[in-house]
């Protein structure tokens, strides 16, 4: 029995000696990966939940940390073992980059959209960042400066595979994770142990369950298996679920027969702006003058319910009333889908549908979703080769419609009110309000700016005899989280819809959700007789005083008779999307 020690003991002590210098790189990307993870965790699942168990975390991330670079034992190319690393520091700063701007983290899939890294978007990322995201950098560069100039020549004298290790700490981790499912069987909070890998309540608290790997694993299982098309049984309950929709094809306004219809969806338009002026200047004069006209329709608390898919799935949601996906996005995962929509709607009546945006056709995948909901024709960056401003989308707006056959649907798709907000746009009088902090003030005059090209739209349709005979849609793409502010109204968790020449005026004072627009400008636009009306409910037809957000949280009235629809809906629509309903009718 000794002497089998002693031999165990003794090949412990050969394989450190023969292995030195590659246990000790191993060491040092062991610490960087674990700082990268950590980061992750600290920034993001802490912050969510302030109850998630730090040493449990610490295990956790050791062990992920482990698992993620334990290739480095079977290449003997040690050196690529800086590949992986760097993904991983990446990944988890892109992801902290992106919690700190939408609170959730950043889908797998966003990153195979390179065509939307413009500058504004790394601009809007690198706002973002702060002195504690070093940890997913510094400690690379040290382990890369330390591996170039100390040990690399060292290691490649050890280089040979190891097998061994990777297979105990792979057996270890299994071990260890269950472990975690039988405890919390004996806890009781799960039947068997495949409950916790699983349930997926949110990104977030999915991490915080089974870490870094498990996350991993979870969306590339999901990702790379075929989805399965819709049962019976669940086809059945779509069908139920459509038929108690409240049933009508009248017209009620009938004077917007055969009216021109322009949706502008705007950049992060937070609705706690309308109304408001500080240091003698108002902040949205021309949405101020919409909202306070006889003929026009307002509603300043409406819930934002975009996912991973952020405007283009606010898009979504106005052009098919249908809810976003709960994790990707839209617009580049089910581009191909024969959706029914707003454009299809009014081409029953011989309407011309034009789309155009500031931004690219690759920006969110313009070129294809623009044919999925039905656009005939799709303008992107105005002909220009990069984004262009607010100012000129309106301008090139105007002198297409001039000579626009009518009837005619525009969608126009502002851009210039996109986060940072580093500095003022345009100064006006509002940079003179201190109250607010910087980034709030400079947020308040790219909207004033805005605002400013939108009243010039306006005044120009007026000009060209065009206005009485348009219904004019102004919808928040989604909500901007800006920086904290104390002062009473301020609010950044609400986007707006308002309508101008609506032909009815009507304000809605509670809460609604961005589901609701859809079926609103159907409505108004006398369109009832179109079979799909959404998952959304008209609010001139039904008191929608609550709205639900994609992970089961009821906005406004909880009480609300409706709240119970609004969260299933977003299960109902997952599967529309997702299995190929619309394919089945």
């Amino acid at each position: 029995m000794i002497g089998k020690s002693l031999d165990i003991g003794s090949s412990v002590i050969r394989f450190f000696s023969k292995n030195f210098y590659t246990l000790i790189l191993f060491a040092l990307v062991l610490v960087s990966a674990f700082s990268s993870i950590w980061l992750f965790y600290f920034e993001i699942v802490k912050d969510t939940n302030p109850l998630s168990s730090i040493p449990a975390h610490i295990v956790k991330t050791l062990f992920d940390a482990m698992v993620l670079m334990s290739p480095f034992f079977v290449v003997k190319r040690r050196g690529f073992v800086f590949i992986p690393l760097i993904l991983l520091d990446v990944f988890c700063l892109s992801a902290v980059w992106y919690y700190r701007n939408y609170l959730d983290i950043i889908p797998f899939s966003s990153f195979l959209l390179y065509e939307n890294l413009t500058p504004l978007l790394l601009e809007s990322a690198f706002a973002s960042a702060r002195w504690i995201d070093c940890l997913a950098i510094v400690p690379t560069l040290m382990t890369g400066v330390l591996y170039k100039f100390v040990l690399q020549k060292k290691v490649q004298k050890e280089r040979r595979r190891l097998w061994w290790p990777v297979i105990v700490i792979l057996s270890v981790f299994v071990c260890f994770h269950i472990f975690l499912s039988v405890r919390d069987i004996k806890s009781k909070q799960y039947d068997s142990l495949t409950d916790r890998f699983v349930t997926f309540p949110n990104n977030i608290l999915y991490f915080d369950l089974n870490g870094m790997c498990g996350y991993i694993l979870y969306h590339a299982a999901t990702s790379l298996l075929p989805q399965p098309e819709l049962t019976e049984e669940e086809t059945i309950r779509i069908q139920n679920y459509l038929d108690a929709y409240p049933r009508y094809a009248d017209n009620i306004y009938s004077v917007n027969e055969n009216k021109n219809l322009i949706l502008i969806i705007v950049e992060s338009l937070n609705s706690w702006v309308i109304g408001k002026s500080f240091c003698g200047e108002e902040i949205t004069p021309c949405l101020n003058r919409i909202v306070n006209d006889s003929n026009s329709i307002t509603a300043v608390h409406v819930l934002p319910q975009v996912k991973d898919g952020r405007s283009s799935d606010g898009q979504f949601m106005f052009n098919t009333g249908l809810l976003p996906l709960k994790s990707g996005a839209v617009a580049t995962r089910y581009d191909d889908v024969d959706y029914y929509s707003i454009a299809k709607a009014l081409r029953r009546r011989n309407y011309t549908a034009v789309n155009m945006t500031v931004d690219g056709n690759n920006y969110w995948n313009q070129a294809e979703i623009s044919v999925a909901y039905g656009y005939d024709q799709n303008i992107d960056r105005l002909g220009g080769g990069t984004s262009v401003t607010d100012s000129v989308l309106m301008e090139r707006a105007i002198e297409k419609i001039k000579v626009q056959k009518t009837p005619f649907f525009y969608q126009l798709i502002t851009g210039t009110s996109h986060k940072p907000y580093n500095e003022p746009y345009r100064k006006t009088k509002l940079s003179g309000a201190t109250e607010f902090p910087e980034e709030v003030r400079n947020y308040m005059e790219v909207i004033h700016y805005t605002d400013r090209c939108i009243g010039a739209f306006v005044d120009s349709l007026r000009s060209n005899g065009l206005y009485d005979n348009t219904v004019i849609a102004i919808a928040s793409d989604h909500n901007q989280l800006l920086s904290p502010c104390g002062v009473p109204g301020y609010n950044d968790t609400e986007a707006a819809f308002i309508v101008a020449n609506a032909g009815v005026k009507y304000t809605h004072t509670s809460v609604m959700g961005q589901i609701d627009i859809y079926p609103t400008l159907l409505d108004i636009m006398n369109c009832n007789d179109y079979a799909w009306k959404g998952l959304g409910y008209s609010i001139l037809r039904t008191p929608v005083g609550s709205a639900a957000g994609w992970n089961g949280t009821v906005y406004g009235n909880e009480g609300d008779s409706l709240a119970s629809r609004q969260i299933e809906a977003w299960d109902i629509s997952e599967k529309i999307i997702t299995k190929g309903y619309f394919s089945l009718k």
